[in-house]
């Protein structure tokens, strides 16, 4: 146990620095912070609410930093989508961290922030993980017919109609390959920047689903664009919570120094496969962190008294991480083993890309409901 001065308890530094690696994988995998997995988890090992999530904000930020410049060598980032979205994803912070104090004042942050986490997290689950399921289907049936895979297919008819909305400034994003007005963009930077500064996070696990459902991007460029937000979002976030007293650099420190050996990981990895595999994991992550907010919030209801809520919380903090990176490396080692003619499971051939990925030909653009 360590005893960490600013924050005022003493947590295991080994359980930070795999936290930090193991969501650093997770996160360079499917673009996000994860701070909706790390800022629970902090508060079940002892850390107050705003603490966690001044501590997470900081940790994300650079984690980030890492994750963007690797997702920038594989392609994976649209800079006029991203730098679209910095003066809504600013003001946004803004006004979650100012939401945070308020309850923090009233003495109400940790259950208002496990509250908001749970309700927000289930109800994105769902509706990615029926989309993705869509999504698999078809290209099962794709693949059975012997049509060629692209390596994104999505079945939301959403993107279209946000595309079509005609408020100018009209934005053309080249490497997304998709045309929008400026103010949806940066309603989703807004909207996500509150959720960013409020509970800690770099808001990805909203950001990817609204860049790929809201937007139209393909899951590869989501994931790439929103960790650039990440860096911008983190890194005020993290300048704001400091300002408020709510980070302990210390633990920071621990956290970054596994992030930034996972982040590569999962950053690689997204080489290997194709939209749906990503929003898989991502929805995943979104019902077990769901379950885990859920168990740390009867143990805070209940005054901190029933230990055994708190211990299955961080078992399975720490078993959706190990979960989720397992999951990732299994499709990773599927996909060379089909690059290799090697036989891979038939629900996961269509997930995985069987040979290096080439540019997405202009065909793509109708599966990701991009206009031309």
């Amino acid at each position: 146990m360590f005893d960490f001065a600013i924050s005022g308890v003493q947590a295991p530094i080994f359980l930070l620095v795999f936290v930090g690696f193991t969501v650093g994988i997770v996160g360079g995998f499917i673009g996000v912070g994860g701070g909706y997995m790390v800022t629970p988890a902090l508060i079940v090992f002892g850390f107050p609410g705003y603490m966690a999530s001044g501590i997470d904000m900081t940790h994300i930020a650079g984690k980030g930093i890492v994750s963007t410049i690797r997702h920038r060598q594989l392609g994976n980032i649209d800079w006029t989508l991203a730098l679209s979205m910095v003066a809504g994803t600013m003001l946004g912070v803004e006004l979650g961290v100012r939401l945070l104090v308020y309850f923090k004042k009233a003495g109400l942050s940790t259950i208002v922030l496990l509250i908001a986490s749970v309700v927000i997290m289930f109800g994105l689950f769902l509706y990615t993980q029926i989309e993705t399921r869509r999504a698999h289907r078809k290209m099962e049936d794709m693949k059975r017919a012997g049509k060629a895979l692209a390596r994104e297919v999505q079945t939301s008819s959403l993107p279209k109609f946000f595309q079509n909305i005609p408020l100018a400034p009209i934005v053309r994003c080249r490497t997304a390959r998709v045309i929008v007005s400026m103010w949806v963009i940066v309603f989703v930077g807004m909207v996500t920047g509150v959720l960013a500064g409020f509970l800690g996070v770099g808001g990805g696990f909203i950001r990817v689903p609204a860049l790929v459902y809201l937007v139209g991007a393909s899951t590869h460029i989501a994931v790439g664009t929103d960790l650039v937000e990440i860096v911008f979002s983190g890194g005020y976030g993290a300048l704001r919570h400091s300002v408020e007293g709510h980070v302990d650099m210390i633990a920071v420190v621990f956290m970054i120094s596994g992030a930034m050996i996972g982040a590569q990981v999962g950053s690689i990895a997204t080489s290997f496969v194709r939209g749906p595999a990503i929003r898989y994991v991502l929805s995943y992550s979104l019902v077990l962190a769901t379950c885990g907010a859920a168990l740390r919030l009867a143990y805070v209801l209940t005054g901190m008294k029933v230990e055994v809520l708190a211990l299955f919380a961080v078992m399975l903090t720490l078993g959706e991480m190990l979960f989720l990176c397992l999951f990732i490396t299994s499709l990773v080692w599927f996909a060379v083993r089909a690059r290799h003619g090697r036989w891979v499971p038939e629900w996961v051939e269509p997930l995985v890309v069987p040979a290096d990925p080439e540019p997405a030909a202009p065909a793509d653009l109708a599966a990701v409901g991009g206009a031309s």
